[in-house]
């Protein structure tokens, strides 16, 4: 192993273990207690929306909110997490759902593992939109979304669907692309 490989190993440790847990701790957390695995989905997700691009025609006010929705079980304690939090310049505004009719417009939707009964269809009528998906199933890259929280040795990782992004006009930053466990769709590994 080169010393690059070896520093690009290390990088990859350290933000798939430390980041998400440092940007979600409450002030005066016990740094021994395991981290609630709502909680680190939180932190990823709010890195998920830190790190993505969409069309200027979209976000075009840099201070504009931020439009989070959730749908599915356990995206209260995921909210409770977000709340008051910001990606870049922009204040998240953040929307649980019962359906996604009733959202208006979205710049980042999370899917829990409850609603893949349904994910295919609401990926399928978000597909030509702007709309950064983000979920919890095995099935959710090949139901055509973007970034999949997946359970790896005991711990969440995540996986992307590159061509999904890109084709609702979305891009992703490199430095997720080269954390992700796999991305589908060209590039990274």
């Amino acid at each position: 192993m080169t010393i690059m490989q070896g520093a690009l190993a290390r990088l990859r440790c350290w933000m798939r273990c430390l980041l998400p847990a440092l940007v979600c701790l409450p002030a005066g957390a016990d740094e021994a207690a395991p981290l609630p695995e709502q909680q680190i989905k939180a932190a990823y997700i709010l890195n998920f929306t830190r790190y993505a691009s969409w069309p200027a025609s979209v976000l075009a006010d840099p201070r504009a909110p931020l439009i989070l929705c959730m749908m599915g079980s356990g995206t209260s304690e995921i909210a409770r997490h977000l709340y008051s939090r910001v990606a870049g310049a922009h204040p998240l505004e953040l929307r649980n759902l019962a359906r996604i009719e009733d959202s208006g417009p979205c710049h980042a939707l999370y899917l829990g593992a409850s609603e893949r009964s349904r994910q295919a269809l609401l990926l399928a009528q978000l597909r030509e939109q702007a709309v950064l998906t983000i979920g919890d199933s095995a099935t959710f890259l090949a139901d055509g979304g973007m970034i999949s929280l997946v359970l790896v040795d005991g711990s969440i990782r995540f996986e992307v669907n590159l061509a999904a992004a890109k084709h609702s006009g979305m891009s992703l930053n490199p430095r997720v692309l080269a954390l992700a466990e796999r991305v589908l769709g060209g590039g990274g590994k």
